[in-house]
């Protein structure tokens, strides 16, 4: 290890239930992240939730594969398996943002460390380029729960749920009614990396859209429902409608408001409209 890392300022990992991964909305919709593979993602949100917002520089963390795989629920010798080669994807990993005024994209890399130890565990820390998307956030950023992510068992769904969460406003304390959104066909490949995949919209739907509504409300507890956005005869979005309760924080309301999310809650799971 050189003598820089040495005094490397270092901070415990923090994986708990309520632990959110807290990005720019830039950060949600850059390119550069669809070509990682489903381990790697996770493993670089794990990363992306250990900062705070009043963070002013970036940590180095350490987690054993023990405990990734527990958060990934999988077994623990595929992990040690490709522990490496996951390492080597994600100092390989980038995001890249179109530069306003122009068509050049600027690239930025997303870790400055990467390593797997002879000790069976994974030690990171975020690139400083990253700065800009994940320290000092102050407005227009998203912060969704780690855990609906860790539980996805699709890119797509991470990616899907993750701009989805830009429209939802996750800073507030939650759904608790119905919220209406709109994405355009164009953002929800582009996040994914489909825009040469699935051509056909009833093939994208199929490998991608449906796949991870489904996901959302397994892993997050959110009903998505969508209405297709069309121009002439081709479909260029989707009208989105969300109902659930995930990401309340039921503690800071009152009572009466959270036997009222309960009882959403058991009708979503049933299948009944909410009035």
């Amino acid at each position: 290890m050189d003598n820089g890392r040495e005094n490397m300022s270092k901070r415990e990992l923090n994986t708990k239930e309520n632990v959110r991964t807290i990005t720019s909305n830039q950060f949600i919709t850059a390119c550069g992240l669809e070509g990682i593979s489903l381990k790697a993602r996770k493993l670089l949100y794990i990363a992306v939730s250990q900062c705070r917002k009043k963070d002013t520089e970036f940590y180095e963390y350490e987690i054993t594969v023990q405990e990734f795989s527990e958060l990934m629920g999988i077994a623990t010798t595929h992990v040690y398996q490709e522990a490496d080669a996951i390492t080597d994807e994600l100092m390989r990993g980038f995001v890249k943002i179109q530069q306003k005024g122009n068509k050049s994209w600027r690239k930025y890399q997303l870790f400055d460390m990467c390593e797997y130890t002879n000790t069976g565990s994974i030690r990171f820390e975020i690139s400083k380029q990253m700065t800009d998307f994940l320290l000092n956030l102050t407005g227009n950023f998203s912060q969704p729960l780690l855990h609906d992510f860790l539980k996805m068992r699709s890119p797509y769904s991470m990616a899907v749920w993750h701009l989805m969460q830009r429209e939802m406003k996750s800073k507030q304390l939650g759904i608790t009614a119905t919220t209406g959104f709109d994405l355009t066909l164009k953002e929800l490949r582009q996040v994914t990396g489909t825009e040469d995949k699935f051509k056909s919209i009833s093939h994208f739907k199929q490998k991608v859209l449906d796949k991870a509504i489904r996901e959302i409300f397994d892993c997050a507890g959110v009903k998505i429902t969508y209405q297709n956005i069309k121009i002439g005869r081709s479909v260029t979005g989707f009208r989105f409608f969300a109902e659930g309760v995930g990401h309340i924080d039921l503690s800071r309301i009152p009572m009466a408001e959270q036997e009222r999310i309960k009882s959403n809650a058991e009708k979503i799971k049933k299948g009944i409209p909410l009035e």
